[in-house]
């Protein structure tokens, strides 16, 4: 089967099929901006029925991929090849990205239990000589580095996953729940514009200097203790990040 085509024998429904293979092609630069996705245009292009193209748009939109103008359609977001919606839930980005269908890689390295730096433990709101599990994270989209995330975490003693465990998983968060049972209630994000040092101009590929997005997230677990924080590090240009306020 061609890139592009459906495949009803897939077992795949007909509108996630449809959200895919638009979502690639906005990702990758092949849609142009400028031209509307009308449900006269894919419906004559997929040869479906309308409902799963609108259900394919409406995810579309809803993840940010998309944009509705007022009387003149719908239109690609470019830009950004990962948007990341703000309800999911807290330490599943991994997750989420595999799940969209980005094949995401994760290279976990400096394993270890220490005591975290002053600010860290003020936030959240540590015994003097606790320590913590702490790591280094970079998730990878289509073989390109996307976040570089630093990464502490409250455990048992005895909780010591392997950098296989951690790579397998995506999520520390993941392996707490399954061997103790200890679950996420929300997430705390602060986000921020900062300039490209030394090393992570080494990362990303790009010149020192050059704009990233950092978002520092602290994790809260049902009971309403910190769990955990997290800065991650993200290429401005890749990755969206969508807020949702309410009164």
């Amino acid at each position: 089967m061609a890139s592009g085509e459906l495949d009803p024998s897939s077992g795949v429904p007909l509108y996630r099929q449809i959200k895919d293979i638009l979502r690639k092609e906005i990702a990758g630069g092949i849609a142009d901006p400028q031209k509307p996705m009308t449900e006269e245009q894919l419906l004559s292009r997929f040869e479906v029925s309308r409902a799963p193209i609108r259900q394919a748009l409406k995810e579309l939109t809803d993840e940010g991929y998309v944009y509705r103008k007022q009387g003149k359609g719908t239109f690609p977001v470019t830009g950004a090849r990962v948007h990341r919606p703000a309800d999911i839930r807290p330490g599943a980005l991994h997750q989420y990205l595999t799940e969209s269908g980005l094949h995401p890689g994760s290279k976990v390295s400096g394993i270890e239990r220490i005591e975290p730096p002053v600010r860290i433990r003020h936030r959240l709101g540590l015994d003097p000589h606790e320590r913590l599990l702490h790591f280094t994270r970079l998730i990878s989209v289509e073989n390109e580095p996307l976040v570089e995330a630093n990464v502490y975490i409250r455990a048992p003693e005895d909780f010591r996953p392997t950098v296989a465990e951690l790579e397998d998983k995506g999520s520390a968060f993941e392996l707490l729940e399954r061997d103790y049972g200890i679950t996420l209630d929300r997430a705390e994000h602060e986000a921020w514009a900062t300039a490209a040092d030394t090393d992570q101009a080494a990362t990303f590929g790009v010149r020192a200097g050059s704009p990233l997005l950092v978002i520092e997230t602290i994790f809260f677990t049902t009971g309403g203790l910190p769990a955990g924080w997290r800065s991650a590090v993200h290429q401005a240009e890749d990755f969206k990040y969508r807020f949702v306020t309410s009164r």
